[in-house]
């Protein structure tokens, strides 16, 4: 158990500087097969009756300008489309989008920018001028319109949403509802934080390393309680 809280600790403070990443969260349960000792009575003092499971905090993080017109963020609920490798579709909340030199928009490890309609988001810039971003995800390029982001929410995305590579998330088929849900909006050249917190996440890092500590004190003092019964049990005089 201890292993695996300083594993998700250690994710959340590698990942801090990631736009848009989801804090992963410790819940602790006891698992009443193991916790109850012959007859039913309890074993509180098995560790092994402890179990965590990872839970996924979706709620907003801060955000803050960025000055790049290609870079979003996204106030609420919703979620960005993207194109995987393998043709799939994922979720996310990272909006450090480049434009390729062939107008692809592209998340930062190269995977596709879907648009309204599951087509890949294409920007012509040969003309010059200006490309704005609309709160409601509608691109425009000199003051016409040539496209929509491909924009979602869920009802319940603790629920829907699996967690993959690169931040991104992963969701059953027709779980996804388009477009933003009421007040949310993109908002253009800024980018959403980690929300995550650095604070407690390094508080969280020395409790886990403390009790990394405590369980070796007790492995080490039930190794001493045996070797001392065997050495008294073995220096016992034959009858």
């Amino acid at each position: 158990m201890g292993e695996d809280f300083q594993d998700l600790t250690t994710e959340n403070l590698s990942l801090q500087s990631t736009p848009g990443y989801r804090q992963s969260f410790p819940v602790f349960s006891t698992d009443a097969s193991i916790a109850s000792g012959q007859g039913g009575a309890a074993n509180g003092g098995n560790p092994a009756a402890v179990r965590m499971q990872r839970m996924i905090d979706f709620s907003q993080g801060p955000v803050v300008p960025s000055g790049d017109p290609y870079h979003l963020a996204i106030q609420g609920q919703g979620f960005f489309e993207v194109k995987e490798a393998d043709g799939s579709t994922s979720y996310t909340r990272n909006g450090a989008f480049t434009l390729s030199p062939t107008g692809k928009l592209l998340t930062s490890d190269g995977a596709q920018v879907l648009g309204q309609g599951g087509t890949p988001v294409t920007i012509n810039t040969a003309t010059g001028g200006t490309v704005s971003i609309g709160p409601d995800g509608s691109i425009s390029s000199n003051g016409a319109q040539v496209g929509t982001i491909g924009l979602v929410h869920f009802a319940t995305p603790s629920t829907s949403l699996q967690p993959g590579a690169f931040g991104r998330f992963s969701a059953p088929a027709g779980s996804a509802q388009q477009g933003l849900a009421a007040n949310d909006q993109v908002m253009q050249g800024k980018l959403e934080q980690s929300n995550g917190n650095a604070v407690t996440d390094m508080a969280n890092m020395i409790q886990a390393v403390r009790l990394y500590e405590a369980n070796q004190k007790t492995i080490q003092a039930s190794d001493t309680n045996q070797n001392q019964l065997i050495s008294t049990l073995g220096a016992r005089p034959a009858a």
